[in-house]
């Protein structure tokens, strides 16, 4: 299966040693790489179709790259060819900020949506989520990103059923939101503490480090929300 990564810090910072130990996940995950960070608040995305212990890009990012917030992910294709555009994460700019998204899982019956350049069904699932996201908050009531993303993953759950697999990463520069409804594969998270105070990592595998605490399980069916470097709201479950 794909393997997501995530990264919350309290101030900007480079994830060279955890984002090294999530290369390693590649050998099993051939089919493309990708990571997102964000700059001066605009979302970064970096991505390419091979193997990312083979990247030289990839190398250079983990040196260079600094960032409160970290998305990446590495394929293995299940759904589409590879190819750059199938590579997560997906970015999209809606509500005057850039989000970017990556998931594992399958979605079963997902139809194209106008706006992909690929053809993976998490693509088509990222654009409905932000479309849902934005109808949400067009509305004429009290509002927040919070319940619209709660209730983007329930309609989500309306139109092809709580049988499909989704775990997924989604952040909007400021917040770091993660989601598991994989009971085979589910997140796990971390806190790792730091020099300038700490950082939540998440990730599809226990990276190997004596630096992080225990890892956990992100609770199934709950939105788990991240701000610099701590937890800040964990949903009920949806």
């Amino acid at each position: 299966m794909c393997e997501l990564f995530g990264m919350s810090c309290q101030k900007p910072d480079r994830a060279l040693y955890s984002l090294s130990s999530f290369r390693e996940f590649s050998d099993d995950n051939p089919d493309g790489w990708g990571l997102a960070f964000y700059q001066n608040g605009r979302a970064v995305v970096q991505k390419e179709a091979i193997k990312a212990k083979s990247s030289d890009k990839f190398t250079k990012l983990l040196q260079d790259a600094a960032s409160k917030i970290f998305i990446a992910h590495i394929r293995l294709a299940t759904r589409g060819e590879v190819c750059h555009q199938n590579c997560h994460p997906f970015r999209r700019t809606a509500l005057n900020r850039d989000w970017v998204f990556a998931h594992n899982g399958t979605i079963d019956s997902i139809t194209p949506h106008q706006l992909s350049s690929g053809t993976t069904d998490s693509e088509q699932a990222f654009h409905r989520i932000i479309d849902d996201i934005e109808s949400y908050m067009d509305q004429s009531v009290f509002h927040g990103l919070y319940p619209a993303i709660k209730s983007s993953i329930k309609n989500l759950f309306e139109r092809y059923s709580r049988d499909i697999t989704f775990n997924f990463l989604l952040s909007d520069g400021s917040v770091l939101y993660a989601f598991n409804h994989y009971p085979k594969n589910p997140l796990y998270i971390s806190y790792r503490e730091k020099g300038y105070g700490g950082a939540v990592v998440i990730s599809t595998k226990k990276l190997r480090s004596r630096d992080y605490q225990d890892w956990r399980k992100i609770p199934k069916d709950k939105v788990v929300l991240i701000t610099d470097g701590r937890i800040l709201v964990v949903s009920d479950r949806l």
